[in-house]
């Protein structure tokens, strides 16, 4: 019988054809309002504003200041099982009153306080969001079975890294994710019902047990299939800058999970529950990498597994909120390599609002300098002694201008009488200056040594190296010589001798006028 085929209708040439309208973007915090919870007491609560449009946040805190309660503050908000707030409030404060209280672009307010918890309003942020912190990064190198054992990532797999990757159930349109199928299959397995004669499995226990072994099995093969589709390009990438050897994510390792009846020799079971990596080095591909591998592999192994989990998990686009907070995630990695792993987590998490904390304040100035010109906020937090004599912690902007910033911070120290702290501002915001020229200027000088801040004499040689027929940078950088061996010597800044006041000020002036001098357009 000869197929019917239906004509085709053509539309009206006057009538135009539309295309979907695109999605509008979701709201991004905007401001940050944390009280009596942690650090922060309410007489001195932390509040960090990020502008209108809600743009990334960079945060320094000394230790102790305050940088991980922010951390916390935002895990536990955007938390589907938050903690006892109560139980975070800051031991000082009295009666306690925590607060945590974020207002997005379109001004709406989230709040979590011990009358309760936005659980339904964050739910979505929630699962499309990722915390990560340096120890994280050491869970998944630490193999609880010992240093010959691979990582078992399985438990961290279902409950944190692919627990929020969904797939469609076969026979319709239903969807689960990774998560719940794996409560649903322990659900399964633990099910008993009451008789007469006392507990007992059910009606086709084993039928169903096995079903729900099929469905999860199922979800994490794909779910392992995204991850290391984008696992390895992103793995890549942040090697490139560690090493040029040839290391590879062959993938990660899961047997399917099997059901095991009970014998006499062996309780019923579940088999399986083992997910490991599997990577070669060069042409060798060691059986336990937490044992072979360098820390700075180890760790952009674990980064790369874990952000490519979040990618693999959270749909693409600006319609939902989805934040990517990380407390002192770089600092196993040196100096050195900070940078372009930074450059590409920002490039890949474009779409997401990037919250970062550390307590590395040299780091802090790199990536100041490397995304200033991407619209970030950065900020500081630092302790201080209130009138009680109690540590408060004080947020502060800091400006775009990093030097002339950093010169401002000197002098706010040296006029509450702290000219050690001003002498090391001062060092800093010199080698700001310095450092930016050469960089700029291709000129090559001892960008690091073991992992330390660049030596002051060293891009001071450099630099008037290279402006040695340009008389005004000359003269800039000589009126730096009389400062070089105490005030900009951060060897010399002994708190029982303590620089005087004016000499600091001095530097201080020394500093500004090479500011000046480097940031005309002086030929050479």
């Amino acid at each position: 019988m000869e197929e019917s085929i239906a004509p085709v209708v053509l539309a009206d040439a006057a009538e135009p054809v539309t295309s979907p309208e695109p999605l509008a973007a979701a709201p991004r915090i905007r401001r940050i309002d944390i009280s009596d919870f942690r650090a922060f007491p309410s007489i001195c609560p932390g509040a960090f504003d990020l502008d209108d449009n809600g743009c990334n946040l960079l945060v320094f805190g000394e230790n102790g200041a305050g940088k991980s309660s922010i951390y916390r503050a935002l895990r536990g908000l955007f938390s589907i099982n938050p903690p006892d707030i109560v139980k975070l409030h800051n031991v000082f404060t009295e009666p306690p009153a925590p607060s945590v209280r974020v207002t997005l672009t379109d001004n709406s307010v989230l709040a979590w306080t011990a009358a309760g918890h936005p659980s339904s309003d964050v739910v979505d942020t929630a699962r499309r969001s990722a915390f990560l912190t340096h120890n994280r990064l050491r869970e998944m190198n630490y193999s609880a079975a010992g240093p010959d054992t691979p990582p078992n990532l399985f438990d961290l797999a279902v409950t944190h890294l692919l627990a929020d990757f969904e797939i469609a159930l076969e026979g319709g349109g239903t969807k689960r994710n990774v998560g719940e199928l794996w409560q649903e299959l322990q659900t399964a397995f633990n099910a008993r019902v009451t008789t007469a004669t006392g507990r007992r499995r059910p009606q086709h226990y084993i039928r169903d047990v096995e079903a729900a072994c099929k469905r999860f099995n199922e979800a994490m093969r794909q779910a392992l299939e995204a991850l290391e589709e984008k696992a390895r390009p992103l793995l890549r990438k942040l090697l490139s800058v560690l090493s040029a050897d040839d290391f590879h994510l062959v993938g990660l390792h899961f047997s399917p999970i099997r059901y095991r009846e009970e014998t006499r020799q062996e309780p019923r079971a579940l088999e399986n529950q083992m997910l490991t990596p599997t990577v070669r080095f060069r042409t060798h591909q060691p059986s336990s990498p937490q044992s072979f591998l360098n820390e700075a592999r180890q760790s952009a192994l674990a980064i790369a597994i874990y952000l490519a989990a979040r990618l693999a998990c959270v749909p693409p686009g600006k319609d939902r909120l989805k934040l990517l907070v990380m407390d002192d995630l770089l600092i196993s990695l040196d100096a050195t390599h900070r940078r372009p792993v930074l450059e590409a987590i920002t490039t890949l998490f474009h779409e997401w609002q990037i919250i970062l904390l550390t307590h590395d304040r040299y780091w802090f100035q790199l990536a100041r300098e490397q995304l200033s010109a991407e619209g970030w906020k950065a900020m500081e937090i630092y302790e201080r002694l209130d009138g009680d004599g109690l540590l408060v912690p004080i947020v502060r902007s800091v400006s775009n201008d990093m030097a002339e910033a950093t010169l401002r911070q000197a002098e706010a120290f040296l006029d509450e009488n702290h000219p050690a702290a001003a002498s090391n501002y001062a060092r800093s915001a010199c080698e700001l200056v310095l450092r930016r020229f050469c960089i700029k200027r291709g000129v090559k000088f001892p960008y690091f040594q073991d992992d330390r801040r660049p030596d002051l004499n060293d891009l001071l040689t450099a630099a008037k190296t290279h402006v040695a027929q340009d008389q005004p940078r000359l003269d800039a950088l000589k009126g730096l010589e009389p400062h070089k061996r105490f005030v900009l010597n951060p060897y010399s800044h002994d708190l029982a001798v303590p620089v005087p006041v004016a000499d600091v000020r001095a530097a201080i002036t020394a500093v500004r006028e090479v500011a000046k001098a480097y940031a005309k357009n002086y030929a050479g």
